[in-house]
């Protein structure tokens, strides 16, 4: 009974490891990426914290309203991003390259509200070499940015391709039947949605901490 037991708990590991084995070395090295970005901004989120509580109760600090519209932005672009494997399964190539454009007008709308947001602190007196809790805010939120323009250059970049596969026939036919641009695609809605869940707990924080 006991080696019964143990067989079923080994064939459980095993089964995880062969999980693990299976899959692919890119979207490995994604998911290692992924972690590592989250420990780095955990990091500085304590950091930042920490700063927060040691300011004066007199001090007072309002987050920028664009932070709000642009998350709002984000999580748009997150919505169109989620159904773009699906579209590509589907064979749906107008769609697809529909959902794409609409991603990447909205990342770069975000892009673009996040520095009319670091306008708007400068204004109101927040600067970059100023009080420190104003320094950790610019360096998380350019932090974000700066990982979400890799994705803006990956989303680029396979939005040209689906744009000239749609084109041409053959194109077409090639590209749909290639598991290497499904992974792509995959790998891409991945990452869009770790960054927005990022920028959705930063927000949070700097919400609730200031």
């Amino acid at each position: 009974m006991n080696s019964e037991n143990q067989n079923k708990v080994g064939a459980g590991r095993s089964s995880r490891f062969e999980k693990i084995e299976r899959i692919p070395p890119l979207k490995m090295l994604l998911y290692m990426s992924m972690a590592g970005m989250g420990i780095l901004f955990l990091v500085v989120i304590m950091l930042f914290l920490h700063r927060v509580m040691t300011l004066p109760f007199s001090y007072v600090f309002k987050v920028p309203k664009l932070f709000s519209l642009s998350t709002v932005i984000l999580l748009v672009s997150g919505f169109f991003i989620h159904y773009v494997p699906m579209f590509y399964r589907q064979d749906n190539l107008l769609q697809l390259k529909r959902n794409m454009r609409w991603t990447l007008v909205l990342g770069i709308v975000f892009t673009l509200s996040q520095v009319v947001a670091w306008y708007e602190m400068t204004q109101s007196g927040v600067y970059f070499s100023g009080q420190a809790v104003g320094t950790y805010l610019y360096l998380l939120s350019a932090m974000h940015l700066l990982h979400l323009a890799g994705g803006l250059a990956f989303l680029s970049v396979l939005f040209l391709k689906v744009n000239r596969a749609a084109s041409d026939p053959i194109r077409h036919l090639v590209y749909i039947r290639d598991p290497f641009r499904r992974m792509q695609l995959e790998m891409l809605r991945t990452y869009w949605h770790f960054m927005d869940g990022l920028w959705l707990a930063l927000y949070f924080v700097f919400v609730f901490a200031l």
